[in-house]
């Protein structure tokens, strides 16, 4: 069964401008959005005492280790590197790799337009413990007709394309997406895309977030759970 989360209210909106990492307030005020009646902001979260301290050492890049020795563990963050391959940075030339303040400008869009879909592409157990604020959880499996045919169906609901014979698919109320599953070595979202690719879904309207949750996590920006 597909999980469905979070609905966002209204937000100011920035008109006829490209984002940047200036537009956006991460460190202090944050970005403020309101889902299911509750308040929410997205931001870097760290503790006032790791904001004072330079933890970086070059000196221990090559051990694999880039924070400095004796910090305090709240502003240390440990990541596992031995499993997954490497995705490329781009699927193809069509569809677009973005990164965190993209993430962030789309979910500002997507607030009052229901074309709009930002999709966490992990199994549930995953999404559960935690994910972007407003993602919904569409599970990478559901992608594939050929074993998951009543999900599949209901993923098509969501993106909002109509079968209207067997293998042929209208895409004229096709939903703006955004995936990502949970990080540059996870290929969850790219087998999304890649079924979403054989069905003749509009390429132009397909975006990937490639550093998923360890890049979200990595810069400390705010996730939420069921």
């Amino acid at each position: 069964m597909i999980l469905k989360v979070l609905k966002i209210s209204a937000l100011s909106t920035i008109l006829g401008l490209s984002l940047n990492a200036n537009d956006f307030n991460l460190r202090g005020e944050g970005v403020d959005i309101t889902y299911n009646e509750k308040e929410f902001t997205i931001k870097r979260m760290h503790d006032e005492e790791c904001k004072t301290i330079n933890g970086a050492d070059p000196k221990n890049i090559w051990s694999g280790n880039y924070a400095k020795e004796g910090l305090p563990q709240k502003c240390v963050k440990s990541f596992v590197t031995t499993v997954g391959k490497i995705t490329p940075m781009k699927i193809n030339d069509t569809i677009k790799t973005i990164g965190e303040i993209e993430v962030i400008e789309f979910i500002k869009k997507a607030q009052d337009r229901e074309d709009m879909l930002l999709i966490d592409a992990r199994l549930p157990d995953w999404f559960l413990q935690m994910t972007i604020p407003t993602a919904e959880n569409i599970p990478f499996t559901y992608f594939d007709k050929s074993k998951y045919p009543d999900d599949f169906y209901d993923v098509l609901e969501m993106i909002g394309v109509k079968e209207v014979s067997a293998g042929k698919y209208d895409f004229t109320d096709a939903k703006e997406l955004l995936l990502f599953c949970n990080g540059a070595w996870c290929p969850q979202s790219t087998f999304a895309i890649e079924n979403l690719i054989k069905i003749g879904y509009p390429q132009e309207k397909i975006s990937w977030y490639r550093g998923g949750m360890y890049s979200w996590k990595m810069l400390n920006l705010t996730t939420t759970s069921e």
